[in-house]
């Protein structure tokens, strides 16, 4: 299972590095995700990386795990420079939100009015996150709902109707003082969106081999949020989505790689050594 993962992840980050795609007009509605990244300094402090990862319905009822094609890590390398995945100022999260219009519906799941989804961190990956806490009603949440909606349309820079990158028709580069960016609407204070508090957790690294954040479904009434799953992203660029932590984390280790090399590279010797045999015969 970890080396077909391997090969998926490190297709993904061959297909988002070599491909182009032609700039068009990015479309973002409400119920997408939006992945945004933003940088707290050094290259890219000004702009943020903001991809539209689709319809929210896509992410329910998942079993096991499957790649994401919207974030091209083209896009990082251009945006944050070649060393994005050794920074420590550069950090991302994904998030969305019906509106304050009710009855959305997802399979046979009417949600109700100003239901977000927003990731959490995971502080080790493998180890699901302490689920955010809900709004006790529709107002509670209506804020943040209101202010997640500018990242799709209305404002200055908003990602629908952004020319999109030449990697990516549902990225966008974004200028972080736009009224409609990440960074803006994303805010200064310590809780992402006026809502998710603490905003570290909320905020994901990218200083590492892999990082990992849980999708949470936030419908207006009291108690937790529900788990959906989790969203994964490699040191390579490649993101993924899992029903479970450990799913999404099941990203081998080095000596993993020294392992599937090692029985290669002795498979190939036996053979050559057997052939050899055989031609002196």
């Amino acid at each position: 299972m970890k080396t077909k993962y391997l090969l998926t992840v490190a297709l993904l980050a061959l297909v988002g590095m070599g491909t182009s795609a032609r700039a068009t007009l990015v479309t973002a509605n409400l119920n997408d995700l939006i992945l945004g990244f933003r940088a707290t300094g050094g290259t890219g402090a000004a702009t943020n990386l903001e991809v539209n990862l689709g319809n929210v319905s896509q992410f329910y009822g998942v079993s096991g795990t499957f790649g994401l094609s919207a974030l091209s890590a083209a896009d990082l390398v251009a945006t944050y420079g070649s060393d994005w995945n050794t920074r420590t100022d550069l950090v991302w999260g994904i998030v969305g939100t019906t509106g304050s219009a009710a009855g959305t519906t997802i399979g046979s799941n009417t949600l109700a009015a100003s239901t977000l989804w927003a990731t959490r961190s995971e502080s080790t990956p493998g180890l699901q996150s302490t689920p955010w806490t809900q709004g006790a009603s529709e107002f509670a949440q209506q804020g943040a709902a209101n202010t997640i909606s500018t990242l799709y349309s209305g404002a200055v820079g908003s990602l629908g109707g952004k020319t999109s990158t030449g990697n990516s028709t549902v990225s966008a580069t974004i200028g972080t003082s736009s009224l409609g960016s990440w960074s803006n609407k994303e805010g200064t204070n310590a809780s992402a969106f006026t809502f998710f508090n603490p905003k570290s957790q909320f905020e994901n690294g990218t200083n590492g081999s892999l990082h990992v954040s849980d999708l949470y479904e936030l419908q207006s009434v009291a108690g937790s949020a529900s788990y959906l799953g989790s969203f994964a992203l490699t040191s390579d660029g490649a993101l993924s989505f899992s029903s479970t932590p450990s799913g999404a984390a099941a990203v081998p280790e080095p000596s993993t790689y020294a392992a599937i090399l090692g029985a290669v590279t002795l498979g190939f010797v036996a053979f050559r050594r057997r052939a050899q045999r055989l031609a002196k015969a």
